[in-house]
């Protein structure tokens, strides 16, 4: 075998500085150089289990090379181009792969971890034509595949700023991810602050930018996802199903679709046509919720570090999932944008939102049907904490239908509603609304949803939560609720009731200086059972407790609603009211403002001091 290999130059650079420290200058990091020059060694000599350190070009001339068995190639400032090598054991350094080289056979690369560099993979970088991005996605799946097949399992991307055809013209899961950027089973795609992965203009309704689909243990972190919410054609469309989708809002930035153990670390996301990140499953389950045959929901997925902004549709929709992790991240500006209409009243849809709007959506297919719950999707355990949430259009988080979830330690500027849900519990929040105060409607909302005499929501948890200039803190409804030491600050009301029943609201703090009037509780012809309100303070502007036919439709003379230990005040001595109410007790409560009861009964005062 011959063994001369061309001999590189030593590099020697003689940077002189002061005895100074202070006048010490770095120089630059030098450019990369490439070897140009050709090997002269013949690669057909080469024996079994040699190691060839490349540090000259080695030029393949459109062969295919058969390999003696276990052969390591070693990168040193060299290059292979112009042919196929077939492998028999050994390995390859991923700098030495490009897209003039193609490998065969069984081999590994040196290390599982692999330098994408854009040169290397004619990828080409700023606008382009359609064709063009569609290579540009081709080209990125196929490096990946390689990578994967040669046991490497992170893909690290530097500076780029590419734009990737993955147009869909069907909504359709495994049909969108076949035209996706697609991330595999046991991946680390680590890009950097200087990667930007942007979505070619596109007049179909649908795309996934990046696609996690029935994967395990997939990692995707740091770089910029970008959509074409400004650059897409809206015009009407039938895609190829037969099927409208003239609202074109199914153009995603992430599809996890039947993923487990999967974790989003520090990605910005911006400007999709519909949402940043969709978390779903393969197909519907079977009506009773169970998962059909060859099915996979998404599990155990951590979403951490993240900013989604301008989002056209929802920042993060869940449809189907089972342990949801959202923490630290940052939700804004979705949704954002007047519905635009014709000279005849028809929606005509642009770059504006499109319902629902909301920071996070969690509303799986779940409905009573006759009396029976019906499940083709379910969404459950689900947390979302520490995240900040700005500027989203009709709400931060929208809770429909879904199973155990936890809200902790976030901050909204709008509202968190609950419909459809149980075993919820949102504590400590501050809730801050960007709105004038008449504008504000609510911060929570737990709304009861009754259908066909079965109670969809129930067992909320609502404690240590800071909710300030809001028309109505807390509207409450439905069942078995604990709401537990929470701050009101100038609030137009601090907790509104509706349909209530067997609930403990304790603890809590109502305080308002506004000039405009304000209320501690409230109510609005309804019915409440078994509910006691224990401890805590109302000092508001106008009545501390304004109760507008409480249980008067009750047949019974029962007591449902019992205040204990409660001070109720009124900065301006408006008095606490009861019109058109029944079966309410005061047990050890105080007040410097009276007790006006007009058409009211069974309402019974024990131990308690109601002033003038």
């Amino acid at each position: 075998m011959k063994k001369t290999f061309l001999s590189l130059l030593a590099i020697l650079i003689i940077t002189s500085c002061s005895k100074d420290d202070s006048n010490i200058q770095i120089e630059p990091e030098p450019p990369e150089i490439k070897i140009t020059d050709p090997c002269n060694f013949d690669i057909l000599d080469i024996s079994p289990n040699s190691t060839i350190n490349i540090n000259c070009l080695l030029n393949l001339s459109n062969k295919e090379i058969t390999l003696p068995e276990n052969i390591k190639f070693n990168f040193n400032g060299g290059d292979i181009i112009n042919g196929t090598l077939i492998f028999d054991g050994g390995t390859i350094d991923g700098e030495l792969l490009n897209s003039k080289l193609t490998i065969k056979g069984s081999v590994k690369l040196t290390s599982k971890e692999f330098k994408f560099k854009t040169d290397r993979w004619d990828i080409t970088e700023g606008k382009v034509s359609n064709e063009t991005a569609l290579a540009n996605r081709q080209k990125i799946n196929k490096v990946i595949e390689l990578v994967e097949n040669l046991g490497g399992d992170v893909f690290e991307l530097g500076k780029m700023d590419a734009y990737f055809n993955v147009e869909a013209n069907k909504v359709e899961r495994s049909y969108m991810n076949d035209r996706a950027i697609r991330i595999p089973s046991d991946f680390h795609f680590k890009m950097s602050d200087d990667t930007f992965l942007r979505v070619q203009p596109t007049h179909f309704a649908a795309y996934y930018l990046l696609s996690t689909y029935l994967t395990d243990n997939t990692k995707i972190s740091g770089g910029n996802l970008i959509g074409d919410r400004y650059e897409h054609d809206y015009s009407p469309i039938i895609d190829v199903q037969g099927v409208e989708r003239n609202t074109h809002e199914f153009g995603l930035l992430l599809g996890i679709i039947g993923a487990h153990d999967a974790i989003i670390d520090g990605v910005k996301f911006s400007n999709p046509t519909g949402d940043g990140i969709i978390i779903s499953h393969k197909i519907l389950r079977n009506p009773d919720g169970t998962l059909t045959n060859g099915n996979r929901t998404s599990e155990r997925v951590l979403i951490k570090n993240c900013i989604i902004k301008e989002a056209r549709r929802n920042g993060i929709s869940v449809t189907d999932a089972n342990g949801i992790t959202i923490e630290n991240c940052q939700i804004s500006d979705t949704g954002k944008g007047e519905q635009a209409f014709d000279t005849g009243g028809n929606k005509v849809y642009n770059s504006s939102g499109v319902l629902p709007k909301y920071g996070i959506d969690l509303e799986p297919e779940r409905v009573i049907d006759n009396g029976t719950l019906i499940e083709y999707q379910r969404v459950e355990n689900i947390k979302i904490i520490g995240s900040t949430f700005k500027g989203n259009e009709f709400g931060d988080v929208l809770s429909h239908f879904c199973i155990k979830l936890l809200v902790e330690d976030n901050f909204f500027d709008k509202w968190v509603a609950g419909g459809s849900s149980n075993n919820v519990t949102i504590r400590g929040n501050t809730f801050k609304s960007r709105f004038p105060i008449s504008e504000s409607i609510f911060a929570i909302s737990i709304k009861s949803n009754v259908k066909r005499g079965e109670e969809l929501v129930h067992d909320f948890i609502v404690s240590d939560n800071k909710i300030s200039d809001y028309s109505v803190g807390i509207s409450l409804s439905a069942d078995n609720h604990q709401i537990l030491n929470n701050t009101f600050t100038n609030c137009v009301s601090g907790i509104t009731f509706g349909k209530l029943s067997n609930t403990l609201i304790k603890g809590n703090t109502i305080t308002s200086n506004i000039s405009i009037p304000s209320y501690g509780y409230r109510t609005r012809k309804t019915l409440v059972q078994n509910v006691i309100i224990e401890g805590g303070l109302v000092d508001v502007t106008n009545r501390p407790i304004d109760l507008h036919g409480l249980n008067q439709e009750s047949t019974n003379s029962n007591i449902e609603v019992t205040f204990k230990d409660v001070e109720l005040n009124s900065s301006n001595n408006y008095p606490n009211y009861i019109k058109d109410g029944k079966n309410i007790k005061f047990q050890g409560c105080n007040s410097r403002s009276r007790l006006e009861k007009i058409n009211s009964f069974n309402i019974i005062e024990e131990n308690s001091n109601f002033g003038n």
